[in-house]
């Protein structure tokens, strides 16, 4: 009877002899992998948590079969189905993400999955690693940008998914064993650069979302392949990020300042994946405590709509996405983290999801929708990240109790202040009875694209009010100095008093503004020489009053947002609609006046 040893080498052979037989069929050439064939299976044989694979089983050879066989990019995956058109360059670590999706199912053994340990799918896979460790620098860093110009974020997704890669195939069929021990190096000599490379420890202080890929990738990695120095660097890292990455305020930073789509997205993937090692260990209540930080953050910053599958953002602070809304957060540090559990999906929305996944797919078998060759996710690497990793979901009653713990949701009346100490910004929430109220401060921007000043207005009975939009022009709330950008958009140096609930600050070229948030309405006055135009972007006109001349009329038609749907790509979130917040219409009020304007803006 054969040891397990004895079994994986004759495995191994075996292997080995059927692709040499192929290639010899093929006149040496590599050989293409089959089309999915359907035929012997029906829907049933897919579970819930598998619902998305005929979609991806019927694409996985047209992936394969794009890998160049020859020439200088022999190796190369040159399809675009992750990161999109402009990004498909051979210099490109980041396309061959996609070696995870090669991965898995050359080593998932599934009913269903017709190409586990296929000898096709593996010469291409064995193609696909060799260029992807022929691309690393001597040091160990991978480029994105152009030939040669490493970075952070190529080296330290690369650590992410190629360790999700590896630990399929450690326990998987086998590779050539030469290459597969170079993978592991390589992937070993990204993580050192990851953790030790100055230039990229630097920069991952400004960009949280990239260097945190190391706590993913680094965990799955150095639990198959340990290694005392490195371990001792990764944790010395993590129990730094409470100040490297992220703010007092609770935001982790991205270009050194809020960023929610990326947080919520690609630095969740990394939570979620290093948690699935850590949990109840030292790192993983780290995890738990920058969690809930976090989650106190975004309790000021997102708000539900009524009647709507998400939620709506005070989004003009954010610094390099751009979201006006939110579908729900799952995330299993919820299990610990109490108040992330108020964002999650409720149980009965999850369970219509998957009702109606599976009615589509058992109605169009064996049909699936077209591959959408040259959008940024058309079949993104991380749909097969996360598949082994900890889930967990609360109940109703624990979604509705974790609502308590957000504080415009559960008081009717507070005032918090926020400030950052790497950046000059403050925040300042107000809760009324009638309203919720964000304003932020800061003598400059942290990125062009944000709009200080009065960001946010919601109503407990109809949702969001006023939300000025990230890069806005007249769409952006604030006061027009003859330019296209109101003042606020280069910043605003602001007095605070009245226990924070009245702002008052200078113009450029003389004047001053001031707002007071009142406990039934937000009074604005702007007082200069010559000709003042004020633009209040809001979902109900009605509510701004004025004595002022006054126009309204929809704002500009343009795309914004995302939509509530569950996002398949975490980095670049989900497709835009038209219009920042599906089912309102944004409207831009323009106030007009010589000397001094007045107006109110009354919640209903």
């Amino acid at each position: 009877m054969m040891n397990r040893r004895e079994f994986l080498m004759s495995a191994a052979a075996a292997q080995l002899l059927v692709s040499s037989r192929l290639r010899a069929a093929t006149g040496g050439a590599v050989p293409e992998v089959p089309p999915f064939e359907p035929s012997k299976l029906k829907p049933s044989d897919f579970s819930d948590a598998d619902l998305d694979m005929p979609y991806n089983l019927t694409y996985l050879p047209r992936i394969a079969n794009s890998i160049e066989t020859e020439g200088p990019d022999r190796g190369f995956i040159n399809i675009s189905v992750w990161r999109g058109t402009p990004q498909l360059h051979p210099y490109n670590a980041r396309i061959m993400e996609s070696i995870l999706t090669l991965a898995w199912f050359y080593a998932s053994r599934r009913k269903w999955n017709q190409f586990y340990a296929s000898p096709a799918l593996r010469a291409r896979l064995e193609l696909a690693f060799e260029y992807w460790c022929n691309s690393q620098s001597p040091d160990g860093k991978f480029s994105e940008y152009g030939v040669q110009q490493w970075n952070l974020a190529a080296t330290a997704f690369a650590v992410k998914f190629i360790s999700e890669a590896l630990r399929l195939l450690k326990s998987g069929p086998p590779i050539a064993p030469a290459l597969h021990a170079r993978a592991i190096d390589c992937c070993r000599k990204a993580v050192h650069a990851t953790l030790y490379d100055p230039d990229l420890l630097s920069h991952g202080k400004s960009y949280s979302n990239q260097f945190t890929n190391i706590f993913a990738g680094g965990a799955a990695f150095l639990s198959m392949y340990p290694d005392a120095t490195l371990w001792a660097r990764l944790k010395e890292q993590v129990e730094a990020s409470a100040t490297n990455l992220q703010s007092p305020c609770g935001y982790m930073y991205e270009h050194d300042g809020p960023d929610l789509g990326y947080t919520l997205n690609t630095h969740h993937e990394n939570l979620q994946m290093a948690y699935h090692y850590w949990r109840g260990t030292h790192l993983g209540e780290i995890l738990i405590e920058e969690e809930n930080r976090f989650g106190k953050w975004l309790s000021m910053n997102i708000l539900p709509e009524p009647g709507q599958p998400f939620w709506v953002a005070n989004r003009s602070i954010e610094c390099r996405q751009q979201h006006a809304i939110f579908p729900a957060v799952d995330t299993p540090l919820a299990d610990r983290c109490l108040i992330m559990r108020a964002f999650a999906t409720p149980p009965e929305r999850r369970a219509e999801q998957i009702h109606a996944a599976r009615e589509k797919m058992e109605k169009q078998w064996p049909q699936v929708d077209s591959l959408p060759v040259g959008e940024f996710s058309a079949l993104s690497p991380y749909v097969f990240l996360q598949r082994a990793h900890y889930d967990w979901h609360p109940t109703a009653a624990q979604m509705a109790e974790a609502r308590k713990l957000v504080r415009p949701l559960h008081e009717e009346s507070f005032v918090e202040q926020l400030k950052d100490t790497r950046e000059p910004i403050v925040f300042t929430y107000v809760r009324r009875p009638g309203y919720y109220a964000a304003f932020a401060s800061a003598p400059k921007v942290i990125s062009a694209k944000q709009r200080l000043g009065l960001t946010f207005i919601w109503t407990p009975k109809n949702g969001v009010l006023l939300q000025s939009q990230t890069n806005g022009r007249e769409t952006a709330w604030g006061t027009s100095a003859g330019g296209a950008l109101p003042v606020e958009a280069t910043g605003l140096d602001a007095d605070y008093s009245n226990g924070n609930t009245v702002v008052r600050y200078p113009l450029p070229g003389g004047g001053h503004k001031s707002v007071t948030f009142a406990d039934d309405r937000i009074r604005v006055t702007v007082e200069r020489d010559g000709e003042i135009v004020e633009r209040v972007p809001v979902f109900d006109p009605a509510c701004v009053v004025s004595t002022a001349e006054a126009k309204a009329g929809p704002a500009p038609a343009r795309r914004y947002g995302q939509t509530p749907a569950p996002c398949a790509n975490p980095e670049a979130g989900c497709p835009a609609v038209e219009g920042p917040v599906p089912g309102k219409t944004l409207s831009v009020v323009e106030l007009r006046a010589t000397g001094k304007l007045e107006y109110e803006i009354r919640p209903a």
